[in-house]
């Protein structure tokens, strides 16, 4: 017969192992009279039953997190139902583990996340899905950087190349790299460059500023002037990193920024690419 204080340690072990909550194991033991190998498997048998209940459920809330290994990096996005489960250490630990396992090069795949996701989302009860992921990995002189907004719900990722890889360790190339991030993240960065932008959303773009100056009245021989002063000015701008004034200093362009860098190091400096995760966008 098993006594009270049998069965409260029993519950506490067969937490530990199954990661179930309290009254759940403590319903497994009841059912099982005690036996501690069946009431896991009754556990198991509940959690891949909700699990195939919850796995519909929709994940709108989350975190963003990066991982840099070498020369290699990776931003993440994995999602919840809650910003309760969200928050708590099992979720950002699974998503940083998450990131730091792409950045290695150990998954390539979501769907090889899927072992590592399985033991949270049966302990914390909740859907539980990697979104998204972005992976770059630099071939030649250069460096990966990241970083994650508080809260963690957006980051960025970037890499930059050089002419050498001796100043991948310079104090000014991790400055560089940090305004270069928090300017991704704070502007909305779409595109690297001019040329990075697709010419079916540029021309997009001039039908409707085109429309909105027709609606203002202005001159129809003056409108395409305009409209290509718009595109430079506000379009690109807003879109293209190489492009924007810097967020904290709008009297210095990103491109000048990263210039007087190389400048002052002897190097040459430039942006190879980036990504820029919020969540749920």
């Amino acid at each position: 017969m098993t006594t009270t204080m049998d069965l409260n340690k029993l519950i506490i072990e067969l937490r530990a192992k199954s990661g179930a909550g309290i009254s759940d194991c403590k319903k497994a033991l009841t059912e099982t009279n005690g036996n501690f190998e069946e009431a896991l498997t009754v556990l198991r048998k509940k959690g891949l039953s909700d699990a195939a209940k919850k796995s519909g459920r929709a994940t709108k809330e989350g975190a963003v997190a990066y991982a840099v290994s070498g020369k290699s990096g990776a931003l993440i996005e994995l999602n919840s139902e809650t910003d309760f489960v969200a928050r708590t250490a099992e979720f950002q630990s699974l998503a940083q583990i998450l990131a730091e396992k792409f950045a290695s090069g150990e998954i390539s795949e979501i769907s090889q996340a899927s072992p590592l996701i399985q033991p949270v989302f049966q302990k914390l009860g909740e859907n539980i899905q990697l979104r998204r992921f972005e992976r770059f990995s630099v071939k030649g002189h250069g460096l990966i950087a990241g970083y994650i907004h508080l809260g963690a719900k957006k980051g960025a990722l970037i890499e930059l190349s050089f002419s050498t890889d001796a100043i991948a360790s310079s104090e000014k190339v991790s400055v560089l790299a940090k305004e270069l991030l928090l300017q991704i993240v704070g502007s909305s960065a779409k595109y690297l460059s001019k040329t990075d932008v697709p010419q079916t959303e540029i021309e997009k773009e001039k039908e409707i500023y085109t429309e909105l100056l027709k609606k203002e009245g202005k001159p129809e021989a003056s409108i395409p002037k305009i409209v290509e002063g718009k595109i430079n000015k506000l379009f690109y701008q807003s879109l293209c990193l190489l492009e924007q004034l810097s967020i904290r200093d709008n009297k210095t362009s990103i491109a000048q920024m990263i210039k007087e860098t190389a400048t002052q190091l002897g190097a040459e400096i430039s942006v190879t690419r980036f990504a820029r995760y919020q969540l749920g966008e």
